[in-house]
Parts: structure tokens; C-alpha cells; sequence
């Protein structure tokens, strides 16, 4: 599936990466990987013009938070 990668914090500021293929559509909060790096979905929204050939799908990503991070901030948090 072709879809519309866009990376930033919001769609009016995000830089668009171009149309990528997908397995299947990605959901709101899951990590994918590009180019070997992790990201996390936080935006996905239907392209509706029938004019043109290409995605018809677009993702926002932002990066991953690194895990040893969270375990970190948990760990502090709960002490």
C-alpha cells in the first residue's frame, strides 16, 4: 500500500519524506521503522483527490522515545 510519509510535530510544520510502500496501513501510536530508525505514528488521514495516481493515505511519524529512556523516567518517577 502507498502511503504519504510526512516527519514533524504537526502536519503544518512536517516535512514531507514522500510515498513509501506499507504491508498494511499503520494505526495512531504504533512504531515503524525507516531506514533503519524507529518511529511512532502519531497522525494518519485519508488524501481524498481522485486526480492524481499515488497514495491516497498519509501518515504523520515523530521518533521513537528510546526505551532505556522511559525505564529511566519510570524508574525515577516510582522512587
Amino acid at each position: 500500500m502507498l502511503i504519504t510519509v510526512y516527519h514533524g510535530v504537526d502536519v503544518g510544520t512536517a516535512k514531507d519524506k514522500g510515498a513509501m510502500h506499507f504491508d498494511a496501513l499503520p494505526s495512531r501510536g504504533e512504531e515503524v521503522e525507516i531506514d533503519r530508525k524507529a518511529y511512532v505514528v502519531g497522525r494518519v488521514w485519508h488524501l481524498p483527490s481522485a486526480l492524481f495516481a499515488g497514495a491516497k493515505l498519509a501518515v504523520l511519524i515523530n521518533e521513537a522515545v528510546d526505551e532505556t529512556v522511559i525505564s529511566r523516567t519510570h524508574a525515577m518517577t516510582n522512587a
